[in-house]
């Protein structure tokens, strides 16, 4: 027969728990998220299809209408990440709220803040930068606000627009009279000064984030480089070559090729070889087809990478679990927000060689970059070249 676990019921902690997973997202409730429809069980490392946010154009009127071919994006379902306690003879006497308070929200908080540290990571695909030396400054971000105004960034949309900065820049910020001070900021400086959240600022949430990447640099040396080979336009991989040229690229670093103002992210690690890069790829694709012997400028840069983005530049997609094995041995229930798709499974099952019950909180989940183009950085060159 089937365990009987009581009052210990599964959908209640999962609610409990979705509940606190909302309340603890950092960035992952700043960016573009999509479900499946049909609200169906996955399974790690399946496919998902999502719709990107649609992009229409303007025209001379009377114009061609247009048609609402709706774009998907596929995301691969590959982390399947969970949380798992025991509770003992002494907890199990506790109340339902005593087990929420001590073991469902810290669990919770533990899956919000790996979710988010896999979003934080697509840094990597982001090419648009700005230099910042010394601390952060108003300067800084109207200068990362003009960086997306000439990339075509929708500003207006400002309940889309958010800047994550690490400990540093908060603090960095938080001292200035245009943040915290009332004659600077109106009251929302007096705000900033009793709760420490620094807002919304020249049409953009600013919010600080203990997750705010570093990024290492690759140690190429990278003077005079050059195209080797004909990329065609749309492209994601190029060859370099240089009369001299050692070292490695990697993920994070960026170029541009000369000819068209378009940056890439780069998105593969790469060893030079007889001074030349074979290989490497990189995000978007290419705006032209540069031709062999195009001047490129690569940027390698270590230091914090603080992120100015746009709701639609990242996509989050957290697919529902299957309830298989539930009453055999376990009590099992997946729920889901409709609003949000957010969704989390709870298992809770009897140890009998142990006396113990344990609890199994687990989401399914995967994250992509959905437009480099709606995302700068802000950060501190360090070593740079």
């Amino acid at each position: 027969m089937p365990n009987t676990l009581g009052v210990y019921n599964p959908i209640f902690y999962a609610n409990e728990a979705l509940i606190q997973l909302e309340k603890a997202l950092g960035m992952a409730s700043r960016v573009h998220s999509g479900f499946d429809a049909e609200r169906r069980g996955f399974q790690k490392g399946e496919t998902i299809n999502i719709r990107r946010p649609s992009v229409l154009t303007t025209n001379d009127a009377p114009a061609t209408a247009e048609d609402l071919t709706t774009e998907t994006v596929t995301i691969t379902l590959d982390k399947w990440r969970e949380v798992k306690f025991k509770l003992s003879d002494k907890e199990l006497t506790f109340t339902q709220q005593r087990i929420i308070d001590d073991h469902i929200r810290p669990a919770a908080f533990s899956l919000a803040d790996d979710i988010d540290q896999k979003l934080v990571a697509l840094y990597k695909d982001i090419p648009w930068f700005l230099d910042v030396t010394g601390a952060l400054i108003v300067d800084s971000l109207t200068d990362i606000r003009k960086v997306m105004f000439d990339n075509s960034v929708p500003l207006q949309d400002i309940n889309s627009m958010h800047v994550m900065l690490d400990g540093q820049g908060e603090s960095d910020l938080l001292k200035l009279a245009a943040f915290s001070q009332q004659q600077g900021a109106g009251d929302q400086g007096v705000n900033t000064q009793l709760r420490g959240s620094l807002g919304m600022k020249f049409g953009m949430e600013i919010f600080a984030n203990q997750n705010t990447p570093t990024h290492t640099k690759g140690t190429g040396s990278v003077t005079a480089v050059l195209t080797n080979g004909t990329p065609a336009k749309g492209a994601t991989t190029v060859s370099l070559d240089a009369v001299s040229l050692s070292g490695t690229v990697v993920p994070g670093d960026s170029f541009v090729i000369a000819g068209n103002s378009q940056r890439y992210a780069i998105t593969n690690t790469v060893t030079a070889a007889t001074n030349e890069l074979v290989g490497v790829t990189f995000t978007p694709g290419l705006a032209v087809a540069p031709g062999d012997g195009a001047a490129v400028t690569l940027k390698l840069s270590t230091g914090v990478r603080d992120i100015a983005f746009h709701r639609n530049a990242f996509a989050l997609v957290i697919a529902p679990l299957p309830e298989m094995g539930n009453e055999l041995g376990a009590k099992v229930a997946t729920v889901t927000d409709p609003i949000t798709g957010l969704s989390i499974r709870s298992r809770i099952y009897y140890v009998g060689n142990s006396s113990e019950v344990h609890v199994a909180l687990d989401v399914l989940y995967g994250v992509k970059t959905l437009d480099p183009n709606l995302a700068a950085l802000i950060y501190d060159d360090g070593v740079d070249t």
